[in-house]
């Protein structure tokens, strides 16, 4: 039964040109184990659509890692975020394969690695190779799975790229073996009412699941809705052998049986990702944590996901009844429906008291706000759609404030590229300009630190921001924290032992460490999720005996701590 499905979905793909362009049988799995996947390519993540897949390793690290066909290691990264230790396989039929939130990499590249760190005294480096430096053949042992990075648990995150163009394709094209007979789980529906093209309401509808996968709304048969509307849907899928709720390949919006709106997650490119923020109702994600997808494009989305673009609001007839469907798809061609009718009604138009106390900033030209307090400019294409901006201010009751509290634009209203803001504190304020930057809040408490550089010209901090919502300067002068586990002065180890301390910064955030043992640089790693360095005596090449260990941190304005250790090697 899978294989006649698997022949009629490459039928089915090949007729629109999508299966064809790319090869069947060059590609091994990276894996020994069967493919189950906890994440799909093109998932709706935090800023970003997901760029490959995460196989699953079992609930553990250490499986071998192979190169899918014969090329070469061209890029070795190593970071304590992302995709912490991440090495990338060029291949000669023009493609690239990537393979991340590895534990280690094979002893030769290890040791490449390792070199490479000491000589840049860097736990993180990003390393580009020559052709000739690490040759492989289809099946070579690369790496072993691993968790480092932003992992959230043991994985391998697995993509394919076009080597020429650096954009991301669905790695299943590739004709690797994922076993999925469930169709995509319809949670519920959005409705979008506008008037004279101005939204005026959004609601959530629920779904009826019906037999053979097919949905329908609850209540009314038909659904009276304003003669200018669009929708979303909140959906997920999930394969075989896992729980995990992943991210659909495709959607398409009917009406009257004539296609609408069609998304496809098949490929993109690194550059348009963050489109991600005007495909979702970034609204609801902000408020309420929903994520749900938009069936439709705002002015400014440039993302190349979709098959058929539509614009909101569609309009219809009033007093006529009307047929939607949507249909939502997995890879594997499983498939669900919604099936329902619109009536739409004419609604009136509402004074906008935006209108009134707002100007509108326009998602297609530049746009700027300045006052005593703030001074912002947004470039052209910094939205993806036109909105009201307002701006307030709030008095602060913190001490570590050095400014009020200002309300810029909306939080709800999500921002593509980086604009230029500048903040102005009173001359009351006595505070060093060097240890102060900007943060953003929420309810009036630190979200995160954004930064900035004193300019005296203006007596102002300048940054650059990629958010709405509130802001404010606040100084640093408190140093960086550095603990150590199960480890103290003048205590006795071994070979075998491991040396850990737990290290961070409260606000500005932690921006270098270092490790010197008698003197010399040395390499320890760094788990940022766990906030955690440590380094294994057993790599360190140190003699019996007493030895000296100084930890330095520094954070992003430079509050600095040192720590001084003795301790002896049996």
């Amino acid at each position: 039964m899978r294989l006649i499905i698997r022949i009629i979905l490459i039928f089915q793909l090949c007729s629109f040109g999508l299966f064809a362009q790319y090869p069947q049988a060059d590609f091994i799995p990276p894996l020994n184990i069967p493919l189950v996947l906890s994440g799909t390519f093109g998932e709706l993540r935090g800023n970003h659509f997901h760029s490959g897949m995460d196989i699953k390793t079992q609930g553990k690290e250490g499986l071998v890692v192979l190169s899918i066909a014969d090329g070469y290691v061209s890029r070795i990264k190593v970071s304590p975020y992302g995709f912490g230790n991440a090495i990338y396989v060029r291949h000669p039929n023009g493609y690239t394969s990537v393979y991340a939130h590895l534990q280690r990499f094979s002893p030769e590249i290890q040791a490449y690695v390792r070199k490479s760190q000491y000589s840049k005294k860097s736990f993180g480096v990003d390393l580009f190779l020559s052709s000739k430096q690490f040759q492989l053949k289809q099946g070579d042992t690369i790496a072993l799975s691993g968790n480092s990075g932003g992992s959230g648990g043991p994985h391998l995150h697995f993509e394919i790229r076009d080597s020429r163009t650096e954009k991301i394709i669905n790695p299943l094209f590739f004709g690797f073996d994922v076993e999925d007979t469930k169709a995509p789980k319809l949670i519920d529906l959005q409705l979008y009412e506008y008037v004279e093209g101005e939204l005026t309401e959004s609601k959530s509808l629920s779904v009826l699941k019906l037999a053979n996968n097919k949905y329908s709304l609850t209540g009314d048969e038909v659904l009276e809705c304003s003669s200018e509307f669009a929708f979303g849907i909140r959906a997920f899928d999930r394969l075989n052998g896992s729980n995990n709720k992943n991210g659909l390949y495709s959607t398409e919006l009917y009406i009257n049986n004539e296609l609408e709106y069609s998304f496809a997650a098949s490929s993109f490119s690194f550059a348009t990702s963050r489109y991600i923020n005007s495909h979702i109702d970034y609204a609801q994600k902000v408020c309420c944590g929903k994520t749900i997808d938009k069936l439709y494009l705002d002015e400014g989305n440039k993302l190349d996901l979709y098959l058929q673009k539509c614009k909101a609001p569609l309009k219809l007839n009033t007093d006529s009844i009307a047929d939607v469907r949507i249909v939502l798809k997995d890879f594997a061609g499983n498939t669900s429906e919604l099936n329902f009718k619109i009536k739409p009604i004419r609604k009136e138009r509402l004074e906008s008291l935006y209108e009134i106390e707002s100007s509108i900033f326009k998602y297609n030209q530049v746009n700027f706000f300045k006052n005593d307090h703030v001074n912002i400019l947004l470039k052209e294409n910094c939205l993806y759609s036109n909105m009201y901006f307002n701006f307030s201010i709030e008095k602060s009751n913190s001490s570590i404030f050095v400014s009020q509290i200002y309300n810029i634009g909306n939080a709800e209203i999500p921002v593509h590229k980086y604009y230029s803001m500048a903040i102005t504190p009173s001359s009351s304020f006595d505070f060093n300009p060097s240890k102060v930057g900007i943060v953003s809040l929420d309810n009036g408490k630190v979200k995160s630190w954004l930064g900035g550089k004193y300019e005296k010209k203006t007596s102002s901090f300048e940054a650059k921001v990629r958010e709405f919502g509130q802001f404010a300067l606040i100084e640093d002068t408190i140093p960086p924290q550095c603990k150590p586990l199960e480890f103290k002065d003048g205590i006795k180890l071994t070979v075998q032992s491991k040396i850990k301390f737990v290290i961070g910064d409260n606000l500005s955030g932690l921006n270098d460490y270092s490790v010197q043992i008698d003197g010399q640089w040395v390499l320890f790693e760094y788990d940022a999720k766990n906030k955690l360095i440590s380094a294994n005596l057993s790599d360190l090449d140190l003699n019996p005996g007493e030895h000296n260990l100084i930890i330095e941190l520094t954070d992003d304005v430079n509050n600095r701590i040192h720590h001084s250790y003795s301790f002896f090697l049996n």
